[in-house]
């Protein structure tokens, strides 16, 4: 019977946990972590941005241009906190820290199991942000709020919003006067600009005035975003994932049946 209560009591707290996240509308991260010798080392903090973003809650990083409804009215913001420990694992724990220091959301202990540090973080960071999976974020806005006519909140683009004819929905919180879409997915000779492409030149990636657009077999696919960050938003029909560039090369990494590359270079 004792067993029982505390079971429903922790069942309880998570399901608290979940709606009490709901209550805020964006998650901002620290562009260094105690842990990191500089800012964004391994770019592991553009990760935690997309991590984030990828189960549909607006985040960025600190030093990104802020919505002006950040904080106006009541505490709509959380602060991503880090919990590190290294040593044959790397092991991470987030927590999701509001404007009085209280601890909203806990996720588990995330492990990094490869040697390689840079991979090994990378591995925790995903483990860990698992946690959000089951919460099914959705933002409730408090009666108090209310939303600046200048506000220019940050966009969240998830893979339910890449539509088959390639045109990605406008979210409601995006400026209307910003096109959001792609052109359509029709064979194109790529031709001008810069490109890139893989060994198997499957893949190809054409530069545009906003980032780049991905084609297979010349076929347009999807697009890559450059945030103020450095980094590239990539969504596609296939998949979504991050992108950074590498000396001379653009790298995407994604998620799909386990963790994938996309090794671009100049044609």
């Amino acid at each position: 019977m004792k067993a029982l209560l505390i079971l429903i009591a922790v069942l309880g707290t998570g399901v608290c946990k979940a709606q009490v996240l709901n209550d805020f509308k964006y998650v901002m991260v620290e562009s260094q972590y105690e842990f990191q010798k500089e800012p964004n080392e391994y770019r592991l903090n553009e990760m935690m941005v997309f991590e984030i973003k990828k189960r549909g809650i607006s985040a960025f990083m600190i030093d990104d241009v802020l919505p002006n409804d950040f904080n106006e009215t009541s505490c709509n913001a959380l602060s991503l906190k880090i919990e590190t420990r290294s040593g044959l694992r790397v092991k991470m724990i987030f927590e999701f820290v509001d404007c009085n220091g209280i601890t909203v959301f806990k996720t588990k202990e995330g492990i990094g199991r490869t040697k390689d540090f840079e991979k090994a973080y990378r591995e925790a960071i995903r483990d860990a942000m698992t946690s959000l999976d089951s919460l099914n974020y959705s933002y409730v806005a408090l009666q108090s709020d209310h939303t600046s006519s200048k506000e220019r909140p940050i966009q969240v683009t998830q893979t339910s919003a890449v539509k088959s004819s390639l045109e990605i929905a406008p979210s409601n919180e995006i400026e209307k006067d910003v096109p959001q879409t792609i052109p359509s997915s029709e064979m194109v000779e790529l031709v001008d600009k810069k490109i890139y492409t893989t060994n198997s030149k499957e893949y190809k990636i054409q530069s545009t005035d906003s980032g780049f657009n991905m084609y297979k077999n010349n076929s347009l696919i999807g697009t890559l975003k450059k945030s103020t960050s450095g980094c590239y938003l990539t969504v596609t029909t296939e998949f979504i994932g991050i992108g950074y560039e590498k000396g001379n090369t653009i790298i995407i990494e994604y998620d799909k049946d386990g963790t994938q590359f996309l090794v671009f270079q100049k044609k």
